[in-house]
């Protein structure tokens, strides 16, 4: 795709000029200063065209992005849930059981009472 002399608006630093596109960083100029962004990120929160709207392309990166990042959360989620039916510890996902024996304690009191 060609991001070069592409002119893009920013929330704060209004309107630029790409001027480099390379290993998912843009480098865009501003009247201000240059700024490198994440490409194709900075279109999700920063970053539009100059009209205000974002071209095919870009979205159709975006959503392979966001896709990509999904999928490797499912796995981890999926990692993390065949981990502990195993009874393998994940470090800070320990389970002290607490809230079980909790939950028994009050059973066994709401059964005094009857």
């Amino acid at each position: 795709m060609v991001l070069d002399n592409l002119q893009v608006k920013h929330k704060t630093f209004g309107v630029g000029t790409v001027v480099s596109y390379r290993d998912k960083y843009i480098t865009v100029k501003f009247s201000a200063a240059e700024k490198v962004f994440v490409y194709p990120d900075a279109f999700e929160k920063f970053l539009t065209l100059e009209d205000g709207t974002v071209s095919e392309e870009i979205l159709a990166d975006l959503e392979a992005v966001n896709l990509a990042k999904k999928q490797i959360s499912d796995k981890k989620k999926a990692e993390n849930i065949h981990s502990m039916l195993k009874g393998i510890v994940i470090p800070g996902k320990e389970n002290t059981g607490s809230d079980t024996d909790e939950d028994e304690n009050r059973n066994n009191e709401q059964e005094e009472l009857i």
